[in-house]
C-alpha cells in the first residue's frame, strides 16, 4: 500500500504512513484506515460514485489545480511537497505530470550556467554537470537524494541538490518535449527511463509488456525491425509445440504423422528447451525494450530535426507521427502469426 503514503484518510484526515493498515473502496478506490472504514461503515466519497470518477483521478485534478495556483505539489507515493512546475518528485522520482511549460533547465542551458558561477558545478564535454560532493552537514540532510535530481527512484548514489525537468530540458542532445511528442504524453514512466539512460549510461529497465508479448510490443511501438526479429524467434521456438499439437490431436484433429515418436523423452526435451528459450527471449526483451525504443526515438528525432525546410509545428507533428503507438500493427502481427502457423501445419500435413 506504499502508493497511498502521503495521502490523507478521508475520515480522520491523518496522513497515511508506512505500515498503516489501509483498505480501499471497491467502487472508487478511496483509501481509508481500516479502523476508520469499520467505524464509518461505508465510503464517504459519494460524489465520486455519482460522477464515476476514481479517487486517483480526483487527486490528480487537485494536484493540477494546486500547481496552477502556485501551490506545492504533494507526491502521492512518499508525501514530499514539490515546487510548482516539478515533473518528477525530488525525493522518490515519482512522475507528477506537472510543469512542462515553465522553463526550468536540466542541463546545458544558460540558466544552469548562471547558477554554476555561484557553485562548484562545471559542465563536462557532453553538456552534463559534474556535481561536487556536499559538505558533511549537507550530506546528512540529503542522504536520500542523488546527483541527478532523483533520489530513491533511480538511486544513483551521490547526494546533491535536485534538478527539475521541463520540456526544454536537454536529454543527451534531445529536447525532452520531443521525447514526449514521440512516445506519447502519458508515457511518463517510459520518459523517466529515457532520462536514466541518458544520465547514467544504463541500458536495462523493466518492461512487463515486452516480457510476455515481445514481438507484439515492438509492433505496438512501431519498432518494426525488432518486431520481425522477435516474431521469427518466436516461431522458431514454437515449432516443437506446433508439431506436438498437430500430431497429438490437441487442435481438434491429427494433421500429420511425423516419422518419429513425439512422446519420446528426446522430443519432449526439445519442447522444454524451446520453451526455456522463449522465456529467455522474453526476459531479454523485458530488460532492453525501453533502451531500444530510446535509441530509436533519438535517431528518429535527430533525423527529423535535421530537415531544415520544416517549420517547428511541422517538425513536432512529424515526430509524433513517427513515434506513438499502433494497435493496427499489433492486429496485423497477430493475424500473420496465426497464418504462418497454419501454413506450417499445412506443409507438414502435405509432407507427412
Amino acid at each position: 500500500m506504499t502508493k497511498y503514503i502521503g495521502a490523507k484518510c478521508s475520515v480522520c484526515g491523518e496522513m497515511f504512513k508506512d505500515g498503516d493498515d489501509i483498505v480501499v473502496c471497491p467502487d472508487c478506490g478511496t483509501p481509508y484506515h481500516r479502523a476508520c472504514w469499520d467505524k464509518n461503515g461505508e465510503c464517504i466519497n459519494h460524489e465520486l460514485h455519482e460522477s464515476g470518477m476514481s479517487w486517483s483521478e480526483k487527486m490528480e485534478n487537485e494536484r493540477l489545480e494546486a500547481a496552477s495556483h502556485g501551490e506545492p505539489i504533494r507526491c502521492i507515493r512518499c508525501g514530499t511537497e514539490n515546487d510548482p512546475g516539478t515533473m518528477f518528485c525530488v525525493e522518490c522520482g515519482m512522475p507528477l505530470a506537472q510543469g512542462r511549460n515553465e522553463a526550468r533547465p536540466f542541463n546545458g542551458t544558460q540558466a544552469q550556467s548562471d547558477q554554476s558561477d555561484q557553485s562548484e558545478e562545471q559542465p563536462n564535454q557532453n553538456g552534463f554537470f559534474n556535481y561536487s560532493q556536499p559538505n558533511a552537514d549537507a550530506q546528512s540532510g540529503q542522504d536520500q537524494q542523488n546527483q541527478q535530481g532523483f533520489s530513491n527512484g533511480f538511486n544513483f548514489g551521490i547526494p546533491v541538490q535536485p534538478v527539475k525537468l521541463t520540456e526544454e530540458s536537454d536529454i543527451d542532445g534531445i529536447r525532452l518535449g520531443d521525447f514526449f511528442d514521440y512516445a506519447g504524453r502519458r508515457s511518463l514512466s517510459l520518459i523517466a527511463n529515457f532520462v536514466k539512460f541518458a544520465k547514467t549510461g544504463s541500458k536495462t529497465s523493466m518492461n512487463i509488456a515486452a516480457l510476455f508479448f515481445p514481438q507484439y510490443y515492438f509492433f505496438y511501438r512501431k519498432m518494426y525491425k525488432k518486431g520481425i526479429l522477435f516474431m521469427l524467434l518466436w516461431f522458431l521456438t514454437a515449432i516443437p509445440t506446433l508439431i506436438l499439437y498437430g500430431q497429438s490431436g490437441v487442435l481438434g484433429m491429427v494433421f500429420f504423422n511425423m516419422p518419429f515418436n513425439i512422446k519420446s523423452q528426446a522430443f519432449l526435451n526439445i519442447c522444454n528447451i524451446a520453451q526455456i528459450a522463449a522465456t529467455l527471449m522474453g526476459i531479454f526483451a523485458c530488460l532492453y525494450a525501453n533502451y531500444w525504443y530510446y535509441k530509436q526515438a533519438r535517431n528518429d528525432i535527430q533525423n527529423i530535426r535535421s530537415q531544415t525546410d520544416l517549420s517547428e509545428n511541422e517538425i513536432r507533428a512529424k515526430i509524433a507521427q513517427s513515434g506513438g503507438t499502433s494497435w493496427a500493427k499489433v492486429i496485423i502481427a497477430g493475424v500473420s502469426a496465426v497464418a504462418v502457423s497454419l501454413v506450417f501445419l499445412l506443409v507438414l500435413t502435405i509432407l507427412f
